[in-house]
């Protein structure tokens, strides 16, 4: 009985093994390292920054800081583009992976898929205004939506830039 036992549980995780490389072979990847320090998304279009402004200035910045890191990252050609923005929640949410295996630079799991690898914020700055005094950021731990005033940047928000169709929430 133990080795038919065995026997069955070796036939079954070959089965697992075999399904899982199948899969992974017969659907492209939704998410392209491009290379370049950028990752295009297949699904949406999207081209997204691969990194995050904490790489970079390894700060967090306020929303009116976060305007001015795209146009400075635009002014530079940034992956040889100048049409950088910052994402809506719309966009953010559909970059959003529920299994969380990204860590971000305070070492919380985050909602990245595999090629963000690298982490970076907890929170992002959005494009979208709420009033004339708050601006929406989107949490990658749990799928959160905030609001704060546009010059406090109280808990490291940072900037994921994209380029390309312009969604609204």
């Amino acid at each position: 009985m133990l080795f038919r036992l065995k026997y069955f549980a070796a036939i079954l995780f070959a089965v697992i093994l075999l399904g899982t490389l199948f899969l992974n072979s017969a659907w492209p990847a939704r998410h392209i390292d491009q290379g370049d320090e950028t990752v295009a998304d297949k699904k949406s279009g999207l081209l997204w920054q691969k990194g995050d402004s904490y790489h970079e200035l390894k700060k967090g910045m306020n929303w009116y800081q976060a305007l001015e890191y795209v146009d400075l990252k635009n002014a530079e050609k940034f992956a040889g583009h100048d049409d950088w923005r910052l994402p809506t929640i719309k966009e953010l949410k559909g970059l959003y992976v529920s299994s969380r295996p990204i860590k971000s630079k305070d070492g919380e799991k985050i909602g990245l898929p595999e090629p963000f690898r690298h982490g970076g914020s907890y929170y992002l700055w959005t494009n979208t205004e709420r009033g004339l005094e708050n601006a929406w950021y989107f949490g990658l731990g749990f799928k959160e939506e905030y609001f704060n005033l546009k010059d406090l940047g109280d808990l490291d928000q940072g900037v994921k830039m994209v380029r390309g169709k312009l969604n609204k929430n």
